[in-house]
């Protein structure tokens, strides 16, 4: 059970994540077409810059927030500790070559 939902939260982690970072990419265009067109204060470039800021980024930087949360649930699940000091070999016993504890 535990390691179906781990998949399974690993599998929407993956999809959320990969949809989050397309979103990140995708608006370069219409900030490139921004540039371009132009028009001073009150013009539609600024119009442009002014709606991916305040009505398409909110929505982004949610999804990849929720992505994250998925994926440290997944981690959770799984019984990964990725957070914690043993993971970087801190407070494991080393063996040394005549296999008794260091």
């Amino acid at each position: 059970m535990r390691k179906k939902l781990y998949k399974a939260l690993k599998k929407i982690y993956g999809i959320m994540m990969i949809a989050a970072f397309f979103g990140g990419v995708v608006p370069l265009a219409p900030f490139i077409i921004a540039i371009i067109i132009g028009g001073g204060e009150g013009g539609t470039g600024e119009a442009i810059c002014t709606w991916l800021y305040k009505q398409y980024y909110p929505w982004i930087i949610a999804l990849a927030s929720i992505a994250l949360l998925v994926g440290l649930i997944a981690m959770y699940v799984g019984g990964y500790e990725a957070f914690s000091t043993k993971s970087f070999g801190v407070g494991k016993k080393e063996i040394d070559n005549s296999g008794s504890n260091a």
